[in-house]
């Protein structure tokens, strides 16, 4: 699984619902989750034009702190525009490089940051991007709700119509940090299902076409992913818990695969009362790596795989 955007806050979600451009990305999904952290800014920043380097710390409350470089002549965009001089305006949430003062006609915006952008952006080794070597550790929120859209895409189901557990959060979420507002300690999450399909076949099996037809249900493995998930990890605002996960008429149960599982291929990190669930992600290959965390279904048993630990049914709960 892995996110089709960088993730957004609730604020961000607003401003950018009516971009074509955003909008067709976030179209790619139908599942999706719904996170809370302490809001994330931007410090201290300091920007020179002489070496083209901005320098800032990364915040999240009172605890976290970790600093970073921003090369802008680095910067892919940059380099391919061959944009010389560059513009830079900062702010405590948004980084913006221009090839001509900003708000001046025919500026053209080159790059941006929002603080999960950047997070986003450093975990696939974005060139132009130095330091922040905690980005993970930036990227762990309190997951709150998983849902999918069985018809559609999540824009349409969590963004473009009113999503009542989306409203239920933020109407409900107390804040993490004083000054911040709820709208903007809530994150939505994007992914993209992508399914990978493992077949073996005995030394004398007579092949026929079908064996290689490669043909899924996506929207089924889509569905088996959000029971999973909530079975196991339980998020505070998902009504329904799916108790008898992993039978279930629309589920892979019974569908023929001896074994599936998930597995989020992004440097995040999701916490409940009731378990904990981090993905990984090389950021030169983009590949999953051993870090992940990993959810496995075989028959009627369900296991949560957390880092080499083995919880045997579901994760301890208090």
């Amino acid at each position: 699984m892995e996110t089709v955007y960088p993730p957004i806050s609730n604020q961000e979600a607003v401003w950018l619902q009516k971009d074509p451009e955003v909008q067709s990305l976030l179209r790619q999904s139908d599942f999706y989750m719904i996170g809370g952290r302490a809001e994330g800014k931007f410090r201290n920043y300091i920007y020179d034009a002489e070496t083209g380097v901005v320098n800032f710390d990364f915040a999240i409350g009172a605890d976290f702190c970790d600093p970073v470089e921003i090369h802008v002549h680095e910067l892919p965009a940059v380099v391919e525009a061959e944009a010389a001089p560059v513009f830079v305006e900062t702010g405590d949430k948004i980084i913006r490089v221009w090839d001509a003062p900003c708000g001046e006609p025919g500026a053209s915006l080159l790059e941006w940051f929002t603080t999960e952008k950047l997070i986003w952006d450093r975990s696939r080794g974005r060139a132009g991007i130095e330091c922040f070597d905690r980005y993970s550790e930036a990227a762990t929120y309190d997951l709150l709700y998983v849902g999918i859209a069985k018809v559609g895409d999540s824009f349409d189901r969590l963004i473009k119509r009113g999503h009542k557990a989306r409203m239920e959060i933020l109407s409900n979420e107390l804040q993490r940090y004083p000054g911040a507002r709820v709208t903007d300690e809530i994150y939505l999450f994007l992914f993209n299902v992508q399914p990978l399909i493992m077949t073996t076949f005995d030394l004398n099996h007579d092949f026929e076409t079908e064996d290689f037809n490669g043909d899924f249900d996506h929207k089924r493995i889509v569905t088996d992913a959000e029971k999973a998930f909530v079975k196991l990890l339980d998020p505070e605002y998902n009504v329904v818990k799916f108790k008898n996960y992993p039978k279930g008429a629309d589920s892979l149960y019974g569908s023929g695969f001896d074994r599936y599982g998930y597995a989020i291929c992004e440097a995040l990190s999701f916490s409940t009362t009731h378990g904990r669930f981090r993905g990984s992600r090389n950021e030169a290959t983009g590949i999953i790596t051993n870090d992940a965390d990993c959810i496995f279904i075989e028959g009627d048993t369900v296991k949560l795989f957390v880092s080499g630990v083995d919880f045997p049914e579901e994760p301890p709960r208090e």
